[in-house]
Protein backbone atom coordinates (compact mmCIF):
# COMPACT_ATOMS: atom_id res chain seq x y z
CA UNK A 1 0.00 0.00 0.00
CA UNK A 2 1.56 3.49 -1.29
CA UNK A 3 1.63 6.34 1.48
CA UNK A 4 -0.32 9.51 0.37
CA UNK A 5 1.87 12.05 -1.13
CA UNK A 6 0.99 15.77 1.28
CA UNK A 7 0.70 18.50 -1.08
CA UNK A 8 2.65 21.49 -0.35
CA UNK A 9 -0.12 24.83 -0.29
CA UNK A 10 0.45 28.33 -0.54
CA UNK A 11 -1.23 30.66 2.17
CA UNK A 12 -3.47 32.15 -0.86
CA UNK A 13 -4.52 28.44 -1.85
CA UNK A 14 -5.12 27.83 1.72
CA UNK A 15 -7.21 30.90 2.76
CA UNK A 16 -9.52 30.02 -0.32
CA UNK A 17 -10.06 26.34 1.12
CA UNK A 18 -13.95 26.16 2.43
CA UNK A 19 -13.89 24.28 5.69
CA UNK A 20 -16.93 22.22 4.38
CA UNK A 21 -14.79 20.51 2.04
CA UNK A 22 -12.40 19.64 5.22
CA UNK A 23 -12.48 15.87 5.67
CA UNK A 24 -9.71 14.72 8.19
CA UNK A 25 -7.36 17.55 9.44
CA UNK A 26 -4.49 16.24 12.48
CA UNK A 27 -3.56 18.85 15.49
CA UNK A 28 -0.12 18.58 16.76
CA UNK A 29 0.72 17.49 19.67
CA UNK A 30 3.74 17.28 21.77
CA UNK A 31 5.32 14.66 20.00
CA UNK A 32 5.15 13.27 16.76
CA UNK A 33 3.53 15.70 14.90
CA UNK A 34 4.29 18.57 16.82
CA UNK A 35 5.28 20.91 13.68
CA UNK A 36 2.22 21.57 11.43
CA UNK A 37 -0.81 19.90 10.29
CA UNK A 38 -2.34 17.07 7.75
CA UNK A 39 -5.79 18.06 6.23
CA UNK A 40 -7.60 16.20 3.54
CA UNK A 41 -10.16 18.47 1.78
CA UNK A 42 -12.90 16.85 -1.20
CA UNK A 43 -12.08 18.09 -4.30
CA UNK A 44 -13.24 17.64 -7.64
CA UNK A 45 -15.10 14.69 -7.55
CA UNK A 46 -12.13 12.86 -4.95
CA UNK A 47 -9.34 13.98 -2.32
CA UNK A 48 -6.55 15.85 -1.91
CA UNK A 49 -3.90 15.84 0.84
CA UNK A 50 -2.22 18.76 1.90
CA UNK A 51 1.04 19.38 4.90
CA UNK A 52 1.55 22.62 6.36
CA UNK A 53 4.88 22.66 8.54
CA UNK A 54 6.85 25.23 10.47
CA UNK A 55 4.49 26.04 13.70
CA UNK A 56 7.20 24.52 16.04
CA UNK A 57 10.26 24.74 13.46
CA UNK A 58 9.21 27.50 11.03
CA UNK A 59 12.01 28.06 8.48
CA UNK A 60 14.04 31.21 8.04
CA UNK A 61 13.85 30.57 3.90
CA UNK A 62 9.97 31.36 4.25
CA UNK A 63 8.44 35.08 4.31
CA UNK A 64 6.85 35.72 7.67
CA UNK A 65 3.70 36.94 5.20
CA UNK A 66 3.54 33.48 3.40
CA UNK A 67 3.49 31.31 6.82
CA UNK A 68 0.91 29.31 7.43
CA UNK A 69 0.62 29.33 10.93
CA UNK A 70 -1.54 27.32 13.47
CA UNK A 71 -3.64 30.93 14.36
CA UNK A 72 -4.25 30.97 10.78
CA UNK A 73 -5.53 27.26 10.50
CA UNK A 74 -7.60 27.98 13.55
CA UNK A 75 -8.90 30.99 11.73
CA UNK A 76 -9.67 29.59 8.79
CA UNK A 77 -10.90 26.01 10.27
CA UNK A 78 -13.16 27.57 13.37
CA UNK A 79 -15.03 24.52 13.68
CA UNK A 80 -12.20 22.41 13.78
CA UNK A 81 -10.81 24.32 16.68
CA UNK A 82 -14.19 24.29 18.42
CA UNK A 83 -13.87 20.39 17.90
CA UNK A 84 -10.21 20.53 19.54
CA UNK A 85 -11.80 22.50 22.95
CA UNK A 86 -14.76 20.10 23.24
CA UNK A 87 -12.78 16.88 22.37
CA UNK A 88 -13.63 15.01 25.49
CA UNK A 89 -17.37 16.06 25.66
CA UNK A 90 -19.47 13.18 24.30
CA UNK A 91 -22.49 15.02 23.63
CA UNK A 92 -20.50 17.47 21.37
CA UNK A 93 -22.33 17.32 17.94
CA UNK A 94 -19.86 19.38 15.77
CA UNK A 95 -18.44 19.07 12.06
CA UNK A 96 -16.06 16.20 12.95
CA UNK A 97 -15.44 13.50 15.41
CA UNK A 98 -11.76 13.71 17.36
CA UNK A 99 -9.98 10.35 17.64
CA UNK A 100 -6.97 10.69 20.09
CA UNK A 101 -3.79 9.80 18.80
CA UNK A 102 -1.53 10.08 22.02
CA UNK A 103 0.92 12.63 23.42
CA UNK A 104 -1.51 15.65 22.47
CA UNK A 105 -1.85 14.44 19.00
CA UNK A 106 -5.25 14.04 17.11
CA UNK A 107 -7.11 13.35 13.85
CA UNK A 108 -10.66 15.59 13.24
CA UNK A 109 -12.88 13.54 10.51
CA UNK A 110 -15.82 14.90 8.78
CA UNK A 111 -18.92 13.85 10.31
CA UNK A 112 -20.27 12.53 6.76
CA UNK A 113 -17.05 10.42 6.12
CA UNK A 114 -16.27 9.11 9.73
CA UNK A 115 -18.55 5.69 9.50
CA UNK A 116 -17.22 4.92 6.03
CA UNK A 117 -13.99 5.31 7.57
CA UNK A 118 -13.79 4.16 11.24
CA UNK A 119 -13.72 0.33 10.11
CA UNK A 120 -10.74 0.39 8.15
CA UNK A 121 -9.05 2.64 10.86
CA UNK A 122 -9.95 -0.06 13.28
CA UNK A 123 -8.78 -3.26 11.28
CA UNK A 124 -5.40 -1.37 10.91
CA UNK A 125 -5.28 -0.51 14.82
CA UNK A 126 -6.32 -4.30 15.90
CA UNK A 127 -3.67 -5.72 13.32
CA UNK A 128 -1.09 -3.19 15.12
CA UNK A 129 -1.67 -4.43 18.48
CA UNK A 130 -2.41 -7.88 18.05
CA UNK A 131 0.38 -8.87 19.61
CA UNK A 132 0.49 -6.36 22.40
CA UNK A 133 -0.10 -7.21 26.43
CA UNK A 134 -1.97 -3.65 26.52
CA UNK A 135 -3.85 -2.98 23.84
CA UNK A 136 -5.56 -0.36 25.04
CA UNK A 137 -2.98 1.90 25.96
CA UNK A 138 -1.08 1.35 22.15
CA UNK A 139 -3.86 2.07 20.45
CA UNK A 140 -3.58 6.03 20.25
CA UNK A 141 0.13 4.94 18.71
CA UNK A 142 -1.66 2.85 16.39
CA UNK A 143 -3.98 5.55 15.32
CA UNK A 144 -1.31 7.97 14.94
CA UNK A 145 0.96 5.42 12.56
CA UNK A 146 -2.02 4.17 10.26
CA UNK A 147 -4.56 6.69 9.72
CA UNK A 148 -3.15 7.67 6.35
CA UNK A 149 -3.26 4.08 5.26
CA UNK A 150 -6.69 3.43 6.34
CA UNK A 151 -7.46 6.52 4.25
CA UNK A 152 -5.70 5.21 1.55
CA UNK A 153 -7.35 1.92 1.40
CA UNK A 154 -10.78 3.51 1.60
CA UNK A 155 -10.20 5.70 -1.25
CA UNK A 156 -8.42 2.81 -3.07
CA UNK A 157 -11.60 0.84 -2.70
CA UNK A 158 -13.20 4.08 -4.50
CA UNK A 159 -10.60 5.12 -6.93
CA UNK A 160 -11.52 9.06 -6.17
CA UNK A 161 -8.19 10.54 -4.57
CA UNK A 162 -7.26 12.83 -6.29
CA UNK A 163 -3.16 13.62 -4.95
Amino acid sequence: MSVLEENKITKEEFLKINEDDVMFITNPGRMGDEDGSTFIVRQDGGFKVYRISGWMYPSEDIDEKERISLQDAYNQFPRWRETLNHFNDENYKGKYKHIYRGFGNGLSIDNSIYDEFKPYLDQLVEEYIKDSEDKESLKPAATFNTWKIAFNSMTNNKSNIRQ
